[in-house]
């Protein structure tokens, strides 16, 4: 079976050169050069993975990013774009996309991308990498995956979260997340801060999930936990 293949290019140049390097024995392409048409063939089909570029007339792409994100949790989105700024990048991670090219780009990268995700979600979905919850840890690349999707985290976060994945159901205090921090040397954060840390966690775990996963016991601390 082929893979799906959505790419949303509003320059049609850009599209061929693509489009040249994926193989037709493999892959099933279909193009949208613009947004709206883009979100015709999201509402109506699965796609295995989507690229994006941000700037295309109707339909921006950071929404059809969240829009595919929001329909379709397997679906791997790959941002092709010309804005390459921190700023661009972390809000696109945040709505849920898998990997960030830059423009101008290597056709052969892109290429290189598109089977590396293919292939590492394959891994995924047989590797035995510690789960709970529907969430599963990359200890080597200190990296979560929410059904099979990246968790884009701060240093920060991502070391609360792991706190509480490798212990859960244990209630940590605002305290003690603030001392562990303190302790691995990943900064001082009082109360408040950890409290604004589990706000940005609980927000990036939305896009990928209905379920919180992280509970609040009222006036003793945060757990994580399965329903």
């Amino acid at each position: 079976m082929k893979y799906k293949i959505l790419i949303v290019e509003d320059e049609p140049d850009i599209v061929r050169l693509i489009e040249n390097r994926l193989d037709n024995e493999i892959f099933d392409v279909t193009v949208a050069l613009d947004g709206a048409e883009a979100l015709r063939h999201i509402e109506r089909h699965h796609y295995d993975l989507v690229t994006l570029d941000i700037m295309l007339p109707h339909v921006d792409g950071l929404t059809l990013c969240e829009n595919v994100r929001q329909r379709h949790k397997d679906s791997l989105i790959l941002i092709i774009s010309a804005l390459d700024t921190v700023e661009q990048k972390e809000k696109a991670y945040t709505l849920g996309a898998d990997d960030y090219i830059p423009k101008p780009f290597s056709p052969k990268l892109v290429a290189i991308k598109i089977e590396s995700l293919l292939k590492r979600r394959i891994e995924m979905l047989y590797a035995p990498l510690p789960c709970y919850a529907n969430i599963q840890h990359d200890s080597a690349l200190k990296q979560f995956y929410i059904h099979t999707h990246p968790l884009m985290l701060t240093v920060s976060e991502y070391t609360i979260f792991k706190i509480l994945f490798e212990t859960p159901k244990k209630v940590f205090s605002k305290e003690e997340l603030s001392q562990i921090l303190y302790n691995e040397d990943i900064g001082n954060i009082d109360k408040e801060g950890i409290g604004t840390h589990i706000y940005q966690i609980r927000k990036k775990i939305a896009i990928l999930s209905k379920d919180d996963m992280i509970k609040t016991i009222r006036n003793v601390g945060y757990t994580l936990y399965e329903r």
